[in-house]
């Protein structure tokens, strides 16, 4: 299994492994959106998740990789990406610098008609001036944010319009829409995500999902970028690193207490992934 190497298992943005796999935005600025300014000092990922809202993620140093839709996107200093809402990704981070917009559907949905079906697409357009706007906007919302000087509401609210309309103008697919296409995936990553410790087989998975298992192979790979069984070795192993590096429990037994009941794979698929042996991992979380 191919996969980024990997260090600290935590999100991007300085928390731990996300458990829940929607995230709903709970404001933080008093226009009815959430910003906020991120520095994380390790490498981290995040399992496939979801957001309620449209995200735009800014970064000021170091670098990100979104993997959604097949592909996975790579962003590093001084540029953005934006996740549609709804869209399933993961995040893969060295230490970073960034700047993270969450705007929620009902805040668009005073200027734009179905914001759920906005699908943004900034592939070939990183040298555009509209783009480099963005980033000077994203910018300038920080130091607004940070200064709150008189009337600062205001600069706020007339930024994140700007940024949106120029989001919704110029990098959007009108052609094509997004559709509900990945909601039976959604459900198949909370299914695995939460029943991971089992022996889960693909066909089983189809059976219970109600696809033909071909089919569903092909499906899960066309919208995240990794196969089924890839995706549930991720799993285990992100859960395996968790209590591997804050629990003094045996390795072995982590490793079956996690699915991962043949060892020298499973230490092989560690090495692949993060770059280390679980005592490697275990030593340097000791040391930290």
């Amino acid at each position: 299994m191919k996969r980024r190497h990997l260090g600290h298992n935590c999100h991007f943005l300085g928390g731990e492994l996300m458990r829940q796999h929607h995230e709903n935005v709970i404001s933080n600025l008093d226009i009815g959106i959430r910003f906020y300014e991120s520095t994380v000092t390790t490498s981290g990922y995040v399992l496939f998740h979801w957001h309620s809202s449209i995200e735009l993620v800014c970064v000021l140093a170091g670098q990100l990789t979104f993997q959604f839709d097949g592909v996975a996107h790579v962003i590093q200093a001084n540029q953005f990406e934006v996740i549609s809402s709804g869209v399933i990704h993961d995040v893969t981070n060295t230490p970073n610098h960034a700047l993270v917009l969450q705007i929620p559907l009902p805040f668009i949905e005073k200027y734009v008609k179905d914001p759920a079906t906005l699908n943004f697409q900034l592939t070939g357009q990183e040298q555009t001036a509209d783009y480099h706007r963005i980033v000077t906007w994203f910018q300038e919302l920080n130091r607004v944010n940070q200064q709150h000087q008189a009337g600062y509401l205001f600069d706020e609210g007339v930024l994140v319009l700007l940024m949106l309309k120029t989001l919704v103008v110029n990098f959007t697919d009108e052609k094509n829409p997004l559709t509900t296409t990945a909601s039976g995936l959604k459900d198949l990553i909370i299914y695995i995500n939460d029943h991971y410790r089992a022996k889960l087989r693909v066909q089983d998975l189809a059976r219970r999902f109600g696809y033909n298992t071909s089919y569903l192979s092909r499906l899960f790979k066309q919208q995240t970028g990794v196969t089924l069984i890839e995706y549930l070795y991720m799993v285990r192993l992100s859960r395996f690193y968790q209590e591997l590096t804050t629990t003094d429990t045996p390795i072995s037994q982590l490793l079956d207490q996690h699915g991962l009941t043949n060892h020298r794979t499973a230490r092989e698929m560690c090495l692949q992934m993060y770059g280390l042996l679980p005592k490697q991992l275990r030593t340097r979380a000791r040391t930290n």
